[in-house]
């Protein structure tokens, strides 16, 4: 397959201390293929999605090695060029939705403006879309969502909306932080299938996860993180039937989870 973003000995460290977060870690992500990063909290899975994207505050993080979008090193675009990646290109859920959105402004006039920002349309036709793909991703009454505050919302539904704002600006490249884990499971389920018909429609993700269920459901290919390194790199059906590390087979021994 044809690799779509391909990361070349990414390491992060604090600036001050010195201390190292992420080991030269390298992977690929293909076109219209999922990538799985799974490792347990503290393993480096966040640090890494957060360097490739761009938001780590550089008085305080030293990255280096490499990340190759389309050719273009993401590491080395000063930022007038990285912000039209981010969401055109490129789009980021995050982890927390509880911290996603501005609290004092309400969740329609977020996606309104977040949406027109990267794309030319009215405020009519930015609602339309919107109304749409959350209705899709199974949330009911739609107009009193976008009249909410964040505060006034769940966060599984604060992370089916950032999922929404992910999918209608049609990256290339959408990396999921831990997009499932606020979720109940008939939730999780929609989101899931959601993810699966974006693959299906050539959409490349990156789905950063401590559940081996959900990769089981949804990945091509694995890698696996321990202290901020790579332990093991490969496809699902190899990191489900034949782990060759301990870490690896500790975790599927904790999941009891089997491929298929």
């Amino acid at each position: 397959m044809e690799p779509l973003l391909t990361v070349n000995h990414l390491s992060v460290r604090l600036k001050k201390k010195g201390t190292s977060l992420v080991n030269d870690v390298s992977f690929q992500a293909n076109s219209g293929q999922i990538l799985g990063i799974i490792g347990e909290s503290g393993s480096g899975k966040s640090m890494t999605c957060r360097a490739l994207m761009g938001l780590l505050d550089p008085s305080r993080f030293l990255i280096s090695g490499e990340a190759l979008f389309k050719g273009q090193d993401l590491f080395k675009l000063p930022s007038k060029k990285l912000r039209p990646l981010r969401g055109n290109h490129i789009a980021m859920i995050m982890q927390n939705p509880m911290t996603a959105f501005d609290p004092v402004t309400r969740i329609g006039s977020q996606m309104v403006e977040t949406l027109r920002a990267h794309q030319q349309s009215s405020k009519e036709q930015a609602i339309a879309s919107i109304t749409q793909e959350l209705a899709k991703l199974g949330l009911d009454d739609v107009p009193r969502i976008l009249n909410s505050y964040p505060h006034e919302l769940s966060g599984g539904m604060l992370q089916r909306i950032m999922i929404a704002l992910a999918l209608l600006l049609s990256p290339e490249l959408i990396i999921a932080d831990e997009a499932t884990t606020a979720l109940d499971v008939h939730t999780q389920a929609v989101i899931l299938e959601e993810f699966t018909a974006i693959r299906n429609a050539g959409i490349s993700m990156i789905v950063v996860t401590h559940n081996f269920g959900v990769l089981a459901k949804l990945a091509d290919d694995v890698v696996v993180l321990h202290d901020g390194s790579v332990v093991e790199h490969g496809s699902v059906y190899q990191i489900f039937d034949k782990p060759t590390q301990p870490y690896t087979q500790e975790l599927l021994q904790a999941s009891n989870l089997k491929r298929g």
